[in-house]
């Protein structure tokens, strides 16, 4: 009888403690990401270079329940690049041949959480085939191609998988430029596909030299709060640049915003 009651005092003491400690993990700004690279030039590493504080989480290796699940409890998620997605999806599995690698899991997981971020409202951002991705999701279609499609030799990569600089023109006010002037920045890519038909709920921000888009923004902001992505690799290059940093900053405030806005509604 003395062991119950000790235990029960202990309990006592103990339950709060778990429920602060519980209370403090869910107040961290919670990022989730699609895919991370094992080593260099980390997605996780380039947010983290704004200095702003984040945990992340990586969707990979989680089945379909667990990301709806997780996604819950996380502030806004970023599309990364990668794999090329399979032409299937937006009408054009004919011509699969003229594709790189395509990772069917990574479509079906990512398209899964893609549907789960929009229906919270979460921020997202997409890099590169994030853009692809999200401009697929949204009913439009790609170059399976830019080269053989578009002629755009050793503008976005070097060959077959070297990396390439170019320039970006951005068009006017958008969440990478606060002002209503046009600018040009130098970013790095590496990619064979693009954007075709742009999706009719997406809008276009930025071009390169030859017409690519290079990124986009969705029209209804009472749909998508917060929707960037860019063809190009802003965690490729030195953080010091300033769009590449702007745009990490950009995401993590909307993030923030949306942790905000969540704990003043509780």
């Amino acid at each position: 009888m003395k062991k119950i009651i000790f235990y029960l005092i202990v309990l006592t003491f103990l339950l709060p403690a778990s429920s602060c400690t519980k209370s403090k993990e869910q107040s961290s700004l919670t990022i989730a990401i699609t895919k991370e690279r094992s080593s260099e030039h980390r997605y996780t590493d380039w947010l983290a270079a704004t200095g702003i504080p984040f945990k992340t989480v990586v969707l990979s290796s989680l089945s379909p329940q667990q990301i709806t699940d997780t996604l819950k409890f996380c502030h806004a998620i970023l599309f990364t690049g990668g794999a090329d997605i399979n032409p299937e999806i937006y009408g054009k599995g004919s011509d699969s041949l003229r594709c790189g690698t395509i990772d069917k899991d990574r479509d079906a997981y990512e398209r899964h959480a893609y549907a789960d971020a929009k229906a919270l409202q979460l921020p997202i951002l997409g890099i590169c085939r994030g853009l692809q991705l999200i401009n697929v999701l949204e009913g439009g279609t790609l170059f399976i191609d830019l080269p053989t499609d578009k002629g755009s030799i050793d503008i976005h990569r070097v060959g077959d998988e070297d990396w390439a600089t170019h320039s970006v023109w951005i068009k006017g006010r958008s969440f990478i430029n606060p002002t209503e002037a046009d600018k040009t920045f130098e970013v790095a890519s590496n990619h064979h596909q693009g954007i075709e038909l742009l999706a009719t709920s997406l809008k276009a921000i930025a071009y390169s030299n030859d017409s690519l888009i290079e990124a986009i923004e969705h029209q209804n902001s009472a749909i998508a709060p917060f929707l960037l992505a860019v063809q190009w690799h802003p965690e490729w290059v030195d953080y010091s640049d300033s769009l590449a940093i702007s745009i990490a900053q950009t995401f993590l405030q909307a993030a923030t915003d949306f942790q905000n806005n969540a704990h003043s509604k509780k």
